[in-house]
């Protein structure tokens, strides 16, 4: 997809935010998704960046962990994480690491494994403008055999990954990258992760836009294609008062991730996500 021309007023924008210098950012982005998880992978956002400070306010959202109204929040470019839900007045920190690490503990327990993989950087040119900044476009191919044993499941699946990016190299503001990545998810492979993380060094900037078609064969040949497309719809500089970035006082500290059963009758966030129910 070719954007049009730059604006006076969008190159106005660029020239801020690539020489820092702008009291923050506004921006709002959509992803869309079709094919296998797409509910899951839906939302908007609305998010206020300055410098390492920033705030991703979920309009909508499929994920369950993360429902309509609640928001990230982060002072120190994302070391530190917090999801804060205004609906019960709560927060906690959100540690990806820790959920890769108990999806791992999932994946181990049904044997699933990542072989024969491979990454290729297909294309590099200029990428156009993108909700007013202008782009670099990259294109990569990721494939990998991943098999699972688990009971009475024998799965043996051929999976090739194609992700397009628009990313703006001058975008300094280290807080766009809490939400705006673009690296791919971790897998409990660590090779594979290293592998991954070589390839998207060479991606230098923030990523606008994103479309990624994933495509799965199964030892019987039967083809599941899906695709998700993230993309920032409106950017601006705008002054962002340092409230912004504050959990407001009289919240409660909770533990996202709920080690044990948890009291009777509430729900584990995580089940949800492995299609559990509530505990009794």
């Amino acid at each position: 997809m070719r954007a049009g021309p730059m604006t006076m007023a969008a190159w106005a924008v660029w020239v801020a935010l690539s020489t820092g210098a702008t009291a923050g950012v506004y921006y709002e982005a959509r992803t869309t998704a079709e094919g296998k998880g797409a509910d899951y992978q839906r939302a908007s956002v609305k998010a206020w960046v300055s410098g390492d400070k920033a705030k991703v306010v979920f309009e909508q959202s499929g994920n369950p962990m993360v429902e309509a109204g609640s928001y990230l929040i982060t002072t120190d470019g994302g070391k530190n994480l917090f999801l804060v839900k205004p609906k019960d007045k709560t927060y906690g920190k959100w540690d990806l690491d820790a959920m890769v690490q108990m999806v791992g503990g999932l994946n181990q327990m049904m044997n699933i494994q990542i072989k024969e993989w491979k990454v290729q950087q297909l294309e590099e040119r200029p990428g156009g403008v993108v909700a007013g900044i202008p782009t670099k476009y990259y294109k990569f191919r990721t494939t990998y055999r991943q098999t699972m044993k688990f009971m009475m499941m024998n799965r043996d699946d051929q999976i090739e990954e194609v992700r397009e990016l628009w990313v703006a190299p001058e975008l300094v503001e280290r807080g766009l990258g809490i939400y705006l990545r673009a690296k791919p998810p971790k897998t409990v492979d660590e090779g594979f992760n290293r592998l991954m993380e070589l390839e998207f060094e060479k991606v230098k900037g923030v990523p606008l836009k994103m479309v990624t078609v994933t495509t799965t064969r199964d030892k019987k040949g039967a083809t599941e294609v899906s695709s998700v497309t993230m993309e920032v719809t409106k950017l601006q500089v705008m002054p962002v008062p340092d409230e912004t970035f504050s959990i407001p006082s009289g919240y409660k500290e909770v533990q996202l991730l709920p080690t044990g059963e948890g009291e009777a009758g509430q729900e584990n966030p995580m089940s949800k996500l492995f299609g559990g129910n509530k505990k009794q």
